[in-house]
C-alpha cells in the first residue's frame, strides 16, 4: 500500500485550502452553502459540455492533441462560470426586492404601533406593548441588515469559487487519490521521475484551486461591471484599482479569466514529455502568482459595487 504519509500529505495539499475556506468561513452561513452547492453543479455542467465535444473529437480521430483536450474544458468552464454569475445576479435582485418589501412592511407596522401608543399614552399596558413591538421590529430590521451584508460579492464570490474549485479538485485529483491509496506500490510518471505521481497531481490540484477562486472573483467583478458599471472617477485611484470600474473594465476582467485559464492549462502540457514537471510546475506557479497579483493590483479596492460598499460602511448591527 502507498505510504500513508504520502497519501495524507498529498490530500491535505490538494484539498486543504478549499476545505479550510469551506468549513472555516462558508459553512457558517446557510446562504453561502447554497452558493457552494450550486456553483459545484455548474462545474459538473461544464464537464458535461466538454465531454460531448471530446466524444465528437474522438469520433474523428483527433482526441490525442493537447489543445483539443484542453480548449473545450477551458471554454465550457468559462461559459458556465459566467452563466452561474448571471443567474446569481438575477436571484440577488429578487432577494433584494423581497428584503425591501419586508422592511417597508416592518416600517409601516412600526409607524402604526407608535401612533396607537401615542393615542393611549396614559395606559401603561399599552406603552409596554408598544415597547415590545418596537423591539421586535428592530430585531427584524437587524436580521434584514445581516442578510444584506451576507449577500455581497466578496462572500458569494468566495463561496462560488470554493464550490467550483472544490468540484474541480475532486474530479482532477480525487480518483487518483482513491486509487493510489489502495495500491501496493508508489506510482511514478515519466513526466517527473523523482516525484511520486500522487504528489505531482496534488500540486496541480492545489494551484488550480487557487486559480478557480480568483477566476470566480474576476467573473463576479466582470459580470457586475458589464451589467451596472460604476463611474471612472470611482474606479481609479492607485494600486488595487488599475483595471477601472466601467463596462470595459468588466470585459477586461473576463478576458483575463479566459487568457490565464488557457495559459494555466497549457502550462501542464510539458508533462506529456519526460521530466516535464521541471517546467510545468514552476510555470504554473508563476501563472498563479501573476493572476493573484493582477487581481490584487487591478480590482481588489473597487471589487464591491458602490451600493454594497456603502452598505458595508454605513450598516451597523447590534
Amino acid at each position: 500500500m502507498t505510504n500513508a504519509t504520502l497519501v495524507w500529505g498529498s490530500a491535505f495539499l490538494a484539498f486543504g485550502p478549499l476545505a479550510s475556506l469551506l468549513f472555516g468561513i462558508v459553512y457558517q452561513k446557510a446562504q453561502l452553502v447554497i452558493v457552494v452547492t450550486t456553483s459545484a453543479f455548474f462545474f459538473l455542467l461544464s464537464t458535461l459540455g466538454a465531454s460531448l465535444i471530446w466524444i465528437v473529437f474522438d469520433a474523428i480521430g483527433i482526441q490525442n492533441q493537447p489543445m483539443v483536450i484542453l480548449l473545450p474544458g477551458v471554454f465550457f468552464q468559462f461559459l458556465l462560470r459566467c452563466a452561474f454569475v448571471k443567474i446569481y445576479h438575477k436571484v440577488e435582485k429578487v432577494i433584494e426586492v423581497s428584503i425591501d418589501h419586508h422592511e417597508a412592511m416592518q416600517q409601516q407596522r412600526q409607524t402604526t404601533t407608535t401612533t396607537d401608543g401615542n393615542n393611549n399614552n396614559n395606559n401603561n399596558n399599552n406603552n409596554d406593548t408598544t415597547t415590545t413591538n418596537n423591539n421586535n421590529t428592530n430585531n427584524n430590521n437587524s436580521d434584514s441588515a445581516l442578510l444584506r451584508l451576507e449577500l455581497n460579492d466578496w462572500a458569494c464570490g468566495l463561496a462560488a469559487g470554493v464550490g467550483f474549485g472544490g468540484m474541480h479538485a475532486v474530479l482532477l485529483y480525487g480518483t487518483l487519490l482513491a486509487t493510489e491509496s489502495r495500491n501496493l506500490g508508489t506510482l511514478y510518471q515519466d513526466a517527473c521521475p523523482s516525484m511520486p505521481g500522487l504528489f505531482l497531481s496534488a500540486w496541480n490540484a492545489f494551484f488550480f484551486s487557487i486559480l478557480d477562486i480568483i477566476w470566480m472573483f474576476l467573473t463576479f467583478f466582470g459580470m457586475r461591471r458589464r451589467e451596472s458599471p460604476g463611474t471612472e472617477e470611482f474606479g481609479r485611484g492607485g494600486r488595487g484599482t488599475y483595471l477601472g470600474n466601467t463596462t470595459k473594465s468588466g470585459n477586461l476582467a473576463l478576458a483575463m479569466v479566459a487568457v490565464t485559464h488557457v495559459a494555466a492549462s497549457m502550462a501542464t502540457t510539458p508533462n506529456y514529455f519526460g521530466g516535464g514537471c521541471r517546467v510545468s510546475l514552476p510555470l504554473l506557479a508563476a501563472i498563479v502568482a501573476g493572476t493573484v497579483t493582477c487581481f490584487i493590483g487591478g480590482v481588489v479596492r473597487i471589487y464591491l459595487p458602490a451600493d454594497q460598499k456603502r452598505r458595508g460602511s454605513t450598516t451597523h448591527v447590534d
